[in-house]
């Protein structure tokens, strides 16, 4: 799985190693807090955003909504996207091929659940959705950066995890997305409801 924090982000917990001390004042850490931070990504605080470092880069997380409530029922899946957060990402050189060799990206990832609740097999990638942005550019879903959230739910099974985008704008021109994802078919290759989803979503500040 991608190291990268920004899974986290979108999870329901904190990250346990970070920071409240203001800018302006020092803390001295103990022995056993330096060697907790080691072993853990940094997290700090810089100006008013958070800021968090691991083997993959150094992270800046410009805005997240953990409570977006958006919520469909597409036949007999139940498709959910939770939570947003957008992060400017300085790359590590190790790790740059990932993103097309650049050395600077923002990400924009997803928290999503889907459910399939009949006992019949659904096919659903939202996975594999696209990213439109009021900045222009239209991106897919990296799969590689993303957790397996699609493919053939065999009953009623259920899967949660985050879908992310990588584009070239920087977070703070990002006003509106629009995430775009083609609808389930069953095992027959039939439509169980739309062709396509739309959802316009608010990534300002």
């Amino acid at each position: 799985m991608f190291p990268l924090i920004l899974l986290v982000g979108c999870g329901e917990t904190e990250p346990s190693n970070q920071s409240t001390v203001p800018a302006n004042q020092t803390e001295v850490p103990t022995e056993e807090a330096e060697s907790a931070t080691e072993e853990k990504a940094d997290v700090i605080e810089e100006d008013e955003f958070e800021v968090e470092e691991d083997e993959v880069g150094r992270s800046q997380i410009y805005m997240k909504n953990r409570e977006l409530g958006i919520r469909e029922t597409m036949g007999s899946i139940v498709f959910e996207i939770d939570k947003v957060q957008t992060v400017r990402l300085e790359v590590r050189p190790d790790y740059r091929f990932l993103f097309d060799d650049k050395e600077e990206v923002t990400i924009v990832s997803f928290n999503v659940i889907v459910e399939n609740t009949t006992d019949e097999t659904v096919t659903f990638y939202p996975d594999q959705a696209r990213l439109v942005t009021n900045t222009g550019e239209q991106v897919d879903a990296d799969l590689f950066i993303s957790e397996d959230v699609g493919g053939e739910f065999l009953g009623k099974v259920k899967k949660e995890g985050g879908v992310l985008f990588y584009v070239d704008s920087m977070p703070e021109e990002l006003t509106e997305v629009r995430f775009i994802v083609e609808g389930p078919y069953d095992e027959q290759f039939r439509q169980i409801a739309e062709d396509r989803y739309e959802y316009k979503i608010d990534v300002t500040k």
